[in-house]
């Protein structure tokens, strides 16, 4: 029974190899290399990339104690797009950029946790996160006006999706992501106690601030690394925790990683149909497509925990 989320992941790692733009036979010879090199590559850092998204939507949602809170509702996912948009558009070589993106996600989230107070109120957080977002994209517009000639490759990189994935991307992101996962597994009995009450976890003697710190690093880098290889993908880490917390128990470290895996089965299974939507060697940005999932899903909780929500 614990392992039987390999299940679907291996079944739908299979299938983006079938499926795509162009359908292709995987056991021919000929088609082996296309397969091997590059939808074999993509779909593991689509999942990769679903995986970190989940799981630092995880830490954001149970250490602040808000259901809305998520990359981009925290401002990490804009401010980590700004500096990623400014090593671009500069012609840094695509090594600054992962850099970049943590720099400025990191200063995007500190002021979003110093503005709202400590992160106290789940309103307060949310309209400092808002503010935030409009910032970072008033500069990233303020960037492609000034940058030109690099408006097509941002505009496109902006929508999120996973068209040159090679090995060294692989390695880092996954690399990323598992010093990440071990560092907050590790502190989930901590976590736990932050999560339920600030006072209950002081006098257990855990230093809320520099737990806190610690969780917000890692679950930044993850976001970072994420937008800097892949650009805009909104609202994995919203959904998936919410879909783990009400299947699996409510602790810190099954949250965590079912959102993880959650969230690299909802982003494998948006590109390979991104990749297969638009026929003809075409494909649409899978940005769009977690937008649209985002968006309603946001409104509907919203509006079911509304009056949590708004008790500030």
């Amino acid at each position: 029974m614990k392992y039987l989320w390999l299940i679907p992941v291996a079944v739908l790692i299979t299938g983006s190899l079938f499926f795509g733009s162009v359908s292709l036979d995987i056991f021919d010879p000929q088609n082996r290399d296309i397969v091997l090199d590059l939808r074999l590559p993509r779909a593991l850092f689509a999942f990769c990339v679903g995986a970190m998204l989940g799981l630092s939507g995880s830490v954001y949602q149970l250490v602040l104690r808000n259901p809305l809170a998520d990359s981009f509702t925290t401002g990490a996912a804009s401010s980590s797009a700004l500096g990623a948009v400014l090593a671009i558009s500069m012609g840094l070589s695509p090594t600054f950029v992962p850099p970049f993106a943590f720099v400025t996600g990191m200063l995007g989230l500190a002021l979003v946790y110093r503005l709202s107070g400590g992160a106290r109120g789940a309103v307060t957080l949310i309209l400092c996160g808002v503010i935030i977002n409009i910032v970072a994209s008033s500069m990233i517009g303020f960037t492609k006006f000034y940058f030109e000639e690099s408006v097509t490759s941002v505009v496109f990189w902006l929508m999120g999706g996973f068209s040159f994935i090679d090995m060294p991307k692989l390695i880092i992101g996954y690399a990323v992501f598992i010093i990440s996962y071990m560092y907050l597994m590790k502190k989930g009995s901590r976590l736990d106690m932050m999560a339920f009450d600030d006072s209950t976890a002081v006098t257990s003697g855990i230093d809320l601030k520099q737990e806190r710190a610690g969780a917000f690093f890692f679950a930044t880098l993850l976001v970072a690394c994420a937008v800097s290889y892949s650009g805009l993908i909104g609202f994995v880490g919203l959904i998936v925790p919410h879909i783990a917390r009400s299947i699996f128990r409510p602790n810190m470290r099954s949250n965590m990683f079912y959102s993880a895996v959650f969230g690299g089965l909802l982003l494998l299974a948006s590109d390979t149909f991104v990749r297969t939507f638009v026929r003809g060697g075409a494909e649409m940005p899978v940005g769009i497509v977690t937008s649209i999932l985002g968006g309603v899903f946001f409104f509907y909780i919203l509006m079911r925990r509304r009056a949590e929500i708004w008790h500030d």
